[in-house]
This record gives C-alpha cells, structure tokens and sequence, in this order.
C-alpha cells in the first residue's frame, strides 16, 4: 500500500513518467490501479454524452441491433467505443445462459430380473392422427412386459401399462404392503399424476424420477423406442390405427421373442434368461 501511494506521489506531485515511477516502487499496473471497495475505477473513462444520446434515442426494432450493425449505423465511431457504451447502457443483445443442473439418479445395471423397471411414452402416427405408447421395460433382461397402444395419453394409460407389467412379473394385481421393484419414470404429467403415483404404491412400486432434461437416467427404455422407431415405424406406412396397433403387436412379440440384443451378448430375451438361470415364474406359481 505503501509503496503504491509513493508512486502515485512521484506521478502526481514530481511528475515523473508512470514507467519509471512503478519501477521504482517496485508496483505492478495492476496493483498501481487497483479498485479499492467503495473506491473510484481509475481505468473507467466517461460515456461520450454524444454518443449516449444516439444509443437511447434508438427506437422499434433498431433497438435490438448488436454493436457491430449499431456501428454501421454511426459511422463515426468505431466498435469499441460502442461496445463499451452499449455495455454500460444494457443495450447489448442477452447473451443464451447456461441451463440449470438438476439432480440426476445413479446409473447402474441391475443384477437380475424385477430390481428396476423403466417406463416412457412415445408417440407413432399412423397416417391419420398420433397414437401413443406406454411401455415398461426391465433394465435387466429388456424385455417388455407392459405396454398400452392408444389414441389419448392420459395418466390411465400409464396405469395400463404398469398394470399390465404387475400382472406378467407378479401374477396378480392384488395390493402389496411393500416395495418389491423401483420403476424409473419422468416427469411427465402422466407418471406424476395423482393417480398414477397413488396406484403404483398399491401395487408395490417405488417410483423412482428422472431429473429434467435427463433421458440417461433411463436408458433402456430409451434405446427400446429408439429401436421400435427405426426397424418397425420409420420402415412402414401405416393407413390407419389399426395397421400401426397391427405393428406394435408383431413387433413387440418378435423384440420379446426373436430379436438378438447385443447388450445381451448377442442372445434372445428366452435365451438369455435360460443362460443366466434368470428364467421368471410368475409368483402364483411359485
């Protein structure tokens, strides 16, 4: 501090260049003008009240020009000085921020069957309207055990296709007092209904939600729809609901059943359970 105030002194009072001053006092530019709090910025020059006028007397959509195309309007200055004054003014155009982070569920691979589900929706048109289609997948062995095919996408529909997932793995839909599998849905306004919420703890299943623009967070149901859209919808053109519902039955019996899975060494679903010793009987028959 002390040695910033001489140099000031012998810039100020004696006059000596501010080159030989600093290298006398052995003071860095930075640290010669360094803003102290409440202090006064030394390097910050005032706005050209000329050019001030301009900027705020700027009207319509002239108002959202950048300061490149602001400077080919006054020509007399060059893109510097107006960037600066733009800057101090608010006038430059707001620049994209960076989108929040959410918290996001641990990626893991389940070690064996009924551990965690994944559900989602998609949407197939069928050449006249949308259809859409709920399905639920197990993050172990991809196979879909639940699914409902329709025209409306209401949270009856992800009650649907979860009962159906409960009826194939469990073999009833009577109401469990426990969590016995996790289901990892989204936020959509179908999975955090009400309804659905309050159905799927009657029948056992922990909810598990994704955070907001995170798709990873379920992959495998994901990676399904990418797969049903590539080798079923985008191969077809359906003249109707019922050929596109006709699609979805044939393609989901040959997913479960034929399909080789290369996340599942190159094997079927049947196959890879049999291999595994991870081949499900339903509960009632336990």
């Amino acid at each position: 501090m002390k040695r910033r105030e001489m140099a000031k002194k012998m810039v100020g009072e004696e006059k000596i260049p501010l080159k030989i001053a600093l290298q006398v006092a052995n003071v860095n530019r930075t640290g010669y003008y360094y803003l102290p709090k409440n202090g006064k910025d030394l390097r910050k020059k005032p706005l050209d009240p000329a050019l001030k006028t301009l900027l705020e007397n700027l009207n319509g959509y002239e108002s959202v020009y950048g300061y490149r195309k602001v400077t080919e309007l006054f020509v007399i200055y060059n893109h510097k000085k107006v960037y600066r004054h733009m800057s101090e003014l608010h006038l430059l155009q707001p620049r994209k921020l960076k989108k929040k982070r959410y918290t996001r569920l641990p990626i893991e691979c389940p070690v064996g069957p009924d551990i965690r589900w994944e559900g989602d929706l998609t949407y197939v048109f069928d050449g006249e309207r949308l259809n859409y289609l709920f399905a639920v997948a197990d993050a172990s062995d991809k196979e879909i055990i639940g699914d409902h095919y329709g025209m409306q996408c209401r949270a009856e529909e992800a009650i649907s296709s979860l009962d159906t997932a409960v009826q194939q793995r469990f073999g009833s839909l009577e109401p469990c007092p426990y969590y016995r599998v996790s289901l990892r849905v989204d936020q959509g306004s179908q999975y955090v209904s009400k309804k659905f919420r309050e159905r799927a703890k009657e029948l056992g299943v922990k909810l598990d939600f994704c955070g907001i623009d995170c798709p990873d967070d379920k992959p495998f149901i994901e990676c399904f729809f990418a797969r049903y859209k590539c080798e079923e919808v985008y191969r077809n053109e359906y003249r109707g609901f019922t050929q596109a519902f006709s699609g979805w039955a044939g393609y989901k019996k040959w997913y479960n059943n034929g399909r080789i899975h290369q996340g599942l060494n190159f094997m079927t679903i049947p196959e890879f359970k049999q291999t595994r010793g991870l081949l499900i009987q339903p509960a009632f028959l336990s």
